[in-house]
Parts: structure tokens; sequence; C-alpha cells
């Protein structure tokens, strides 16, 4: 778990890539927005994949999470279960639900790994966040990844957060580009783990429609002050690389997450903190794309996406 951009995807493709050859793992993704950008990404990597879109575990974890869970072990049968909630979610009651019920059956709950920016914990809008504290605080293993974009000061901080954790964490750790050390996922759930904000997390999800010839109909979430939209787009659309790279950069936005054909390829696109990463990927069924932020500024989007629309990628396909 971690906030919007701590960098839960890169590491649990690291992950992924420290399996052992004779064990089946599956992931089990749950996005804010109604558009599987992560799915994608795992699925494109190889992994068994499973998603629960359109809100958080948290408010969704009644039967589309059950439901889902159910699925993965009576068809997948893995012998692990890697489990991304999204940034804004709360992790209490999910992890009450897997540790308790039928679930304390047939599942072994190891350790809750949280990924921190450090650079976030001197900014008041996170470190007051309630979702933000909790993940932290309900966390065994406790990491600061992008290490290579932060200070000392910064370092500093999340030792100093990471020393007042009641009870000690198991592990405290520093990294980057979601470096996880494979051995974390073994070690034992600590249950006397406090939320201190447990009733926390209102989300509610609306569908708004859109007539537009390029895109299907976007979604909109809405949670905890953040709005997310997402599309995506019909078979063979196919982006202008330099034209919708630059319209990345330019949109003002939490996090966005694209997976893009373009006259280049395909390519996944992450924004976070300003910062842009491009890499490329395997072909997708579909290009899509999805964006949070603070403020709902969305009517603009659909036609300026489409002015980076160019004619079918034949070498795309």
């Amino acid at each position: 778990m971690g906030f919007l951009g701590a960098g839960k995807t890169t590491a649990i493709l690291n992950l992924l890539k420290q399996k052992p050859a004779d064990e089946k793992w599956a992931v089990l993704v749950n996005e804010f927005g109604q558009i599987g950008i992560d799915g994608a990404i795992f699925a494109a990597s190889g992994a068994i994949v499973r998603e629960v879109a359109g809100g958080c575990l948290c408010c969704a974890v009644g039967l589309p999470f059950q439901v889902a869970v159910n699925r993965l072990l009576t068809e997948v049968k893995p012998d692990r279960l890697l489990i991304e909630p999204t940034g804004l979610g709360h992790p209490k009651r999910v992890l009450d639900m897997l540790a308790g019920g039928y679930f304390r059956t047939v599942l072994d709950v190891r350790a809750s790994i949280c990924l921190v920016d450090p650079r976030k914990l001197s900014d008041s809008r996170y470190t007051s966040h309630e979702n933000f504290v909790d993940q932290i605080a309900l966390s065994d293993v406790l990491t600061a990844n992008k290490m290579d974009l932060a200070d000392q000061a910064a370092a500093e901080l999340f030792e100093r957060w990471a020393d007042g954790s009641r009870p000690r964490k198991a592990v405290v750790a520093q990294t980057v580009q979601g470096q996880l050390d494979v051995a974390w996922l073994d070690i034992t759930r600590n249950p006397a783990r406090q939320a201190s904000f447990p009733d926390a997390h209102q989300a509610e999800s609306i569908q708004i429609d859109a007539d537009n010839r390029r895109m299907n109909s976007p979604l909109q979430n809405a949670a905890d002050g953040y709005q997310s939209y997402g599309t995506v787009f019909p078979e063979h659309s196919c982006f202008d690389y330099v034209r919708i790279t630059r319209l990345l950069n330019q949109l003002k936005a939490e996090r966005i997450k694209a997976v893009f054909a373009t006259d280049k390829g395909w390519f996944i696109f992450n924004v976070a903190d300003g910062v842009m990463t491009i890499v490329p990927c395997n072909p997708s069924a579909n290009s899509r794309i999805e964006i949070v932020a603070a403020q709902n500024n969305w009517q603009d989007i659909p036609s300026i996406l489409n002015q980076c629309v160019v004619d079918r990628c034949s070498d795309t396909d």
C-alpha cells in the first residue's frame, strides 16, 4: 500500500520478477477510477490479474472484493496473492476481512508493505490526510521509496516517522524504483497495529456520458476531495508520441497513468509530482488513461486528447 505516486505498481512489478519459477502468483488490483491501467500493466508482464475498479477496496470490501478474491483462489489457485489497493484507500477494513471470517481458513495473511515518498512527509496535505497516516500505521514493512529524489532532510524525517511507530515496524528500509526484497512478503503480520482513523474515508462513484467519436464514455470517481477521470479508447486508436507526451506534461494532476499505442510503439506513461516516466510495453487491447486530481476540470480533456490521435499505427498492432 501507499499514497498516490509512491511507486506501488513499480514495486509489484519488481516483486513479480523475483517470483520462484515453480510458483504461481496472482495480483488483485484495486484502482480508484473505473479504468484498469495497473491491471493492463501487470497483465502485459505476464501476471495473473483480477481487478476491483471504480472505488477503493475499503469501500468495496463487501461482495465485489470477496468475489474477486474467491475467484482467484478457486480458479487460479495461486501460491501467493499480492493485493494492490488504491493510494486513496484505507487499509483497515481490507486487512480485517482478509484475516477474519471465511478467509481466515484459506489465507495466511502476511506482512503489509507500505511505500512512502519521503518528500511528502513535510507536506501537511499528506501528513494530515487520515488515509495516509493509517497506511503507515498499519504497515509491517515501511519503505521510503524514490530515495534518489529525496534530500537528507527528507530521509531524516522519514526515519523519525518510522522510529515513532508503535508497535515498531518489522522492517524499515529505503529504496529506489520500488526495489523491494521478496523475503519481506513472508514476514508475519502483527495484528496489534491500530488505525488512528478507522472510520476515515468516504467515496462515491458517478458515471457521466460523453458523445465523442474517438473515445468511450469517460468515467469519474470522487473521494476525499480527489476526482478521477478515465477512458478507454477504441481499438486501433493511435497517438502522436510527441503531442501526447507534451499534453501529459502540461496537465495539472496528482497522478496520471496511461497506456498508449503511438506512432513510435506502445508505451506506459506515468506522471507523479510533475515528473514523467515513459516505459515501452507490450501491446494492450486498447489505449487507456486515468487521471487523478484535486479539482474537476475534465470538460476540455476529451477534445484535447483527440487532437493527439493520428492515423492507425500499423507497426503497433
